[in-house]
């Protein structure tokens, strides 16, 4: 990971500005290979969907892509930006709950992997299969079982209700519609390896029942798999945290028991977002103001909780200050501090109860901030601030979103 000093610091807001964030491409690299490899030693026909909407910076798309993914996407826009950075069709994974119709036939009929999310979705694949009778039209299903935790997700076809017996008897009917693979995604707050197993044991389930005669040419378990994260925020987590080589464990070794036959196996794929990107991305911010009111310490930062914290995640973020050695005569607070942002609400606190010195001057950096942030923020009263590309192989920056600017912002807006 990236070794900064406030020296570098001081020198990349010179050139940039007094907020940024920094993405260490080699450790994206470094996780997406490390988790690759853990499903790939168990089940070697496994392939990786980067989830786009945990992180589109288009720096990392186009690097996962290199690196051999595919790019799972959940809406047109992200489809868009897939294709802007040269993916091929053939390597896009187009999920979602609302696919506008253009679009959907516009995906399929280009080749890439669609998985239908609803019975309507599978009306207008119907629909296109007749209207386009000498075109092979292949889709994929996103399937929604039990999984005995009383939560009821909103997505995909309920298997228990029949949905995929009506699509599969539709789809039967027509000779150039075909379903090749099945998909899932469930949301648990644990993430835990039984969840996995049991997601993955239930869909292999589905697999055998409608795919008697052959496998199907995919099955996709999704994503939502824990990522690395310092000590200090796992500590904050009531459960395990497992890391890769036990979720690769819990899935792949299902499917390698399940399908022993190495020349009849379907493609597994898996959609990793936070596991490979959360500890790729941290959020660098100068400290301008401090003020004690009655008892409570405050620094203020140029910054804000929307930088770090858009999810409104309750968790205290890893943090480390970078001390501004060369002015002895900065002003200081120590003890407990509360770190806090620039806007006009009294809930911008982007770290709650901080113990130790901080002075002006100092940089905040906020760890583990490459899932959801950069996707979630919105410019609010501010324009969002730029992201630096750091190479540590090379020890070089380069900028890959400069700080946006007001007029940016009211572009689209009609003045």
């Amino acid at each position: 990971m990236m070794q900064l000093s406030w020296v570098d610091f001081d020198r990349l807001e010179q050139e940039y500005a007094e907020s940024f964030f920094i993405v260490d491409i080699c450790q994206f690299k470094q996780n997406y290979t490390e988790f690759i490899q853990a499903f790939r030693s168990i089940y070697a026909n496994t392939n990786l969907g980067y989830s786009y909407k945990t992180n589109y910076l288009p720096k990392l798309c186009q690097t996962a892509a290199e690196l051999g993914g595919y790019a799972e996407v959940v809406s047109q826009m992200e489809y868009d930006l897939a294709i802007a950075i040269g993916v091929p069709p053939d390597r896009i994974i187009f999920n979602g709950p609302l696919k506008d119709q253009a679009d959907l036939e516009a995906a399929i009929l280009a080749g890439a992997i669609v998985n239908l999310d609803s019975l309507e979705e599978a009306e207008i694949v119907a629909a296109l299969a007749k209207r386009l009778p000498a075109q092979q039209i292949a889709v994929g299903l996103r399937c929604n079982f039990n999984l005995g935790d009383d939560r009821i997700s909103r997505f995909g076809l309920d298997v228990e209700a029949g949905d995929l017996d009506r699509i599969f008897q539709k789809f039967g009917e027509l000779p150039n519609c075909q379903v090749d693979g099945l998909h899932c995604h469930f949301t648990t707050a644990a993430r835990s390896i039984a969840s996995y197993a049991l997601r993955t044991k239930k869909i292999l389930e589905i697999s055998d029942r409608y795919f008697p005669d052959r496998p199907p040419k995919f099955i996709d378990v999704g994503g939502g798999f824990f990522g690395k994260m310092t000590a200090d925020l796992q500590e904050q987590f009531d459960c395990h945290i497992p890391n890769y080589q036990e979720y690769a464990t819990a899935i792949a070794t299902q499917l390698q028991s399940r399908f022993p036959d190495a020349n009849s196996r379907p493609e597994l794929i898996i959609e990793p977002g936070v596991a490979i990107i959360a500890d790729v991305l941290i959020f660098a911010c100068k400290v301008v103001g401090l003020k004690t009111v009655r008892s409570r310490q405050i620094a203020l930062v140029v910054g804000s909780f929307q930088n770090v914290k858009p999810t409104m995640t309750d968790k205290n973020l890893a943090i480390k200050v970078y001390r501004n050695m060369e002015n002895t005569q900065q002003r200081k607070l120590s003890g407990t501090i509360d770190i806090v942002g620039y806007t006009c609400m009294e809930t911008d606190c982007l770290y709650k109860d901080y113990q130790g010195e901080v002075g002006i001057g100092d940089y905040i950096v906020f760890e583990n901030m490459g899932a959801y942030t950069i996707v979630f923020k919105q410019p609010f009263i501010r324009p969002n601030p730029p992201i630096i590309s750091y190479d540590s192989n090379l020890d070089e920056y380069s900028l890959v979103r400069r700080a946006e600017t007001a007029k940016d912002i009211f572009a689209t807006y009609v003045i």
